[in-house]
């Protein structure tokens, strides 16, 4: 079969990687926040620490903060590491002030919506250094990868800000899985996707650098929980999770990892319709 033609059913009764289907965004929020907030609980209940990878953009951390403050759950022991976060024209961390500040968004929506006591601070939210990216790969090499990995995909299959490679570049699809934080210029396939998105067609508010982790940083967690909610992610899951494991498609070389699970909505979940006549969801794009 080819991946385009795999409905939903097919997804959902995927030998090798479990899917699990929910109405929408705002189920797939609450499913996700409560497996952090369980994640959490057991470890603190044996002693550990949690450490996570999130990312900015396909989760609103509010459902995981209202969970942590209802039931008075203690974060002191939680290390967040941060996927990536766009740079300025000098090659910094863009300042919080920035409407595109992943910062601020982690601030506004998680931290802040915190009870005081819980333990979380920003400081407890660690973004990869521009100024010293190999920092963040030695803090996770030393604890052999997070506890739990979670984001999605772009359009061009890119995860956090690891795209194909340029048409000149010369890159295997193991040279892709051994790349390290980094800084670099966003694809404009990426930068035409935020576009459209977030920032209803300001390009000029896109900034053309980010710094991010590596799929090596990525591919080293224990658990990596993919998530899909957009219209446009029904063709781009299936490519990158039923296709072939390419450097055309980073988010392909997942299919490698030994526990990986899905999440995605219905609306994620359709199969893509050639007839465009049929299309939905077009707001959520």
């Amino acid at each position: 079969m080819e991946p385009y033609e795999a409905t939903a059913e097919d997804l959902l009764a995927h030998d090798d990687i479990p899917f699990t289907l929910v109405a929408d965004t705002e189920a797939l929020d609450r499913r996700i926040a409560r497996e952090i907030a369980d994640l959490i609980a057991r470890n603190n209940e044996a002693e550990d620490d949690t450490t996570l990878i999130l990312p900015v953009g396909p989760l609103d951390y509010e459902y995981l903060a209202n969970i942590c403050n209802r039931e008075r759950l203690s974060l002191a022991d939680v290390t967040i590491y941060m996927m990536d976060e766009y740079l300025d024209d000098d090659g910094a961390l863009l300042p919080e002030s920035h409407p595109l500040s992943f910062r601020a968004f982690m601030r506004e929506s998680l931290v802040e919506n915190l009870a005081g006591d819980l333990g979380l601070t920003m400081a407890d939210v660690v973004f990869p250094d521009p100024d010293d990216p190999a920092a963040v790969t030695e803090e996770l090499d030393a604890i052999d990868g997070v506890n739990a990995c979670y984001g999605g995909f772009g359009i061009t299959g890119h995860f956090a800000f690891n795209d194909p490679p340029e048409p000149d570049e010369e890159m295997t699809a193991q040279d892709l899985a051994e790349t390290r934080t980094r800084t670099l210029t966003i694809s404009r396939e990426s930068t035409t996707q935020m576009a459209m998105g977030g920032t209803l067609g300001n390009w000029e508010l896109i900034p053309e650098r980010a710094v991010t982790l590596g799929m090596y940083e990525l591919l080293l967690s224990d658990r990596v929980h993919l998530t899909f909610m957009r219209n446009w992610h029904a063709g781009t899951l299936r490519r990158a999770l039923l296709g072939p494991v390419t450097e055309q498609c980073p988010g392909s070389l997942l299919q490698l990892h030994p526990d990986l699970r899905v999440t995605m909505t219905e609306l994620a979940a359709r199969r893509p319709d050639p007839d465009i006549t049929q299309a939905t969801g077009a707001e959520e794009g």
